[in-house]
């Protein structure tokens, strides 16, 4: 079971390792102290391995308490020294209470010699089958003692995960808490059971025994279940102390024609309901047509019109009336909303607004209405998407640019096919696909990755990117709105989550990476996304070209899915011909970027148009 836990290194607990594998050892104590009384039953040695399991027994109540303690006050450290400098402080007193049942255990059976009779008179009827075997007696003080350590060890666990999981938004993260805490305090209640009923000369012991090691295996697997990557990959609100609107909160987005703007709000709607949010399009169209628009483009109106999860009103029921009439009834039926989702227990709340061609004047009041902190909240739960038709600033290119710079806006008309069009294909064509970028390090490919996460912003598609800090990937991209970064370091041995967008991972253990783009592949299974990963030379200078090979295929193997779009990064100039073209055969598009090219060379091009 150790084992097991040191080999989850992507579960949400494993900055915890050290407490569970601690916690586990100590269950040791309890079998060990009984194959003491079956194989060795001397009365010192009987003694001093009931002190142990005793001893043990307040360990892992300790643990245990400081560990949920510890996650019910993250970010902030904790520990027993930090409770003990600062006792009036109402967490620190409650935890320090706790301790006052594992003390007086501890203390109970070292000093008080009557508190554990290990004589050889002491023996207990074995139920299973029939047969009287050595006991070890215990005082009833003893008894009541650890009868207030399990109760505390039950009870104060209980009340700070039950409020720490109100405050989580994983439910798998949630779920996972819920079945430890279960597991420890069911061992426990099965534990004590089993010692008193021994002591009052009946055993249960074995069977008992055999409960815990299950119900230890329940706790373990789920220790390994939840991984941090589902809040880190934006699938869940992030519960960071920074109080400020992230820029994913509130987007606008400039679309040419109806038939450009469905498709990314189908998205954000699908996106939404899968993430079990409620979902609300306030259309500026009827709702028949809004209906249409956004089966044709996958979503299951119908089902989730009668679940609840979406909603369609008009943009007018939205502002009180028409024109836009009132911006404050709007954003304030907005916080309304967002009381009521909090109270139906969703994970989330989204909103479109699509206001058409419609904008007000004075054009600096109405901009400053559309950038208003107000319509989000700082905890990232609602998130709102508000769409305008071109139109609505035509002959208007100061209040466009000053929306630009009020919020994040996304213009269709421009970027959707920005990286596309720099190498003569279409989105189409590149969407799904697998590309090499070969580059020459003076070529300034750094840009053209660049227009490669502007297009996928675009259409709405995330974007992951595999770097090294020392990489000029890594400085030309970590401003990316929305760009999720996996920065391979040697300063750690198991991923670490640095930042909002960054996490940190073993830049040697190839098996880690590759669970780490399983895991995204498995978190983004309903959307298309584009894994970027900087670079195949590095491996291949660190694993050696076979091992670089491998590593490479099985990425790729892992991105099958044509909602994949897949692009490795080869510095050719640093290899032979005979090992760029090993990597080429694995790829469905090659891009060469050369010096002084003003466009990357693109082969396979002919044979992608026979497979389209």
């Amino acid at each position: 079971m150790i084992l097991f836990i040191i080999r989850e290194p992507l579960s949400y607990f494993r900055p915890y390792k050290s407490y569970f594998v601690a916690i586990y050892v100590s269950f040791l104590a309890f079998p060990i102290s009984q194959l003491v009384l079956a194989y060795y039953p001397d009365e010192f040695l009987i003694r001093l391995s009931t002190q142990g399991f005793a001893t043990a027994a307040a360990i892992v109540a300790t643990l245990w308490g400081l560990l949920v303690t510890k996650l019910y006050l993250y970010p902030e450290k904790f520990s027993v020294r930090s409770a003990l400098s600062d006792p009036l402080r109402r967490t620190h007193i409650a935890y320090l209470f706790y301790l006052i049942p594992m003390v007086s255990l501890v203390v109970l059976v070292l000093v008080d010699r009557g508190s554990i009779d290990p004589s050889a008179s002491r023996e207990a009827f074995y139920l299973l089958d029939n047969e009287y075997y050595r006991a070890v007696g215990f005082s009833t003080l003893l008894l009541a003692t650890a009868a207030v350590l399990i109760i505390a060890f039950t009870v104060y666990p209980f009340v700070t995960l039950s409020r720490l999981r109100s405050e989580l938004k994983d439910r798998e993260v949630r779920n996972a808490l819920r079945i430890i805490s279960s597991c420890f305090a069911a061992i426990a209640v099965l534990l004590l059971f089993g010692y008193s009923l021994a002591s009052f000369g009946y055993s249960l012991l074995a069977l008992v025994h055999l409960v815990c090691v299950i119900l230890l295996i329940v706790a373990v697997t789920a220790f390994k279940k939840p991984t941090f990557l589902r809040a880190f990959l934006g699938l869940v609100p992030s519960l960071g102390p920074n109080p400020a609107v992230m820029r994913g909160d509130q987007i606008v987005l400039i679309y040419g024609s109806d038939e450009a703007k469905i498709t990314p709000i189908a998205r954000f709607v699908n996106e939404g309901v899968n993430q079990q949010n409620r979902v609300l399009y306030f259309h500026s169209n009827d709702e028949a047509k809004a209906r249409e628009e956004l089966s044709r483009d996958g979503v299951d109106v119908r089902h989730n019109l009668t679940k609840g999860n979406l909603r369609l009103p008009s943009i007018d029921s939205l502002y009180q009336g028409q024109n836009l009439f009132d911006e404050e009834a709007a954003i304030g039926q907005c916080q309304e909303l967002a009381k009521e989702t909090r109270a139906l227990g969703k994970n989330g709340l989204r909103i479109v607004i699509d206001y058409g061609d419609y904008t007000k004047r004075p054009y600096q009041k109405f901009v400053n209405h559309i950038a208003d902190p107000r319509w989000s909240t700082p905890d990232h739960y609602v998130h709102v998407m508000m769409t305008f038709a071109n139109r609505a600033f035509e002959n208007e290119k100061a209040t466009l640019d000053l929306l630009k710079s009020k919020a994040p806006v996304i213009d269709l008309t421009e970027s959707t096919d920005l990286f596309s069009r720099t190498v003569g294909l279409s989105h189409d064509e590149i969407a799904g696909r697998k590309i090499l970028l070969e580059y020459d390090p003076l070529s300034g490919y750094e840009k053209l990755l660049r227009t490669l996460a502007t297009e996928a912003a675009s259409n709405f598609e995330r974007v992951i990117l595999f770097t090294r800090k020392d990489s000029p990937i890594h400085s030309a991209m970590e401003d990316e709105p929305g760009l999720k970064m996996f920065v391979l370091t040697s300063r750690v041995s198991y991923p670490k989550v640095e930042s909002e967008n960054v996490v940190l991972i073993p830049a040697f253990d190839s098996s880690l990476i590759l669970d780490s783009i399983n895991k995204t592949i498995e978190a983004y299974a309903a959307t298309p996304f584009t894994i970027i990963f900087d670079n195949i030379s590095h491996q291949i200078f660190t694993f050696g070209t076979e091992r670089a090979h491998s590593f490479v295929r099985q990425g790729l193997e892992l991105m099958a899915s044509n909602r994949i779009t897949g692009v490795f990064l080869l510095n050719y100039p640093a290899h032979d011909t005979k090992t760029v073209s090993m990597f080429e055969n694995l790829f469905d598009l090659e891009l060469v970027s050369r010096p002084g090219a003003r466009i990357p060379e693109v082969r396979k091009k002919i044979s992608l148009s026979v497979e389209r």
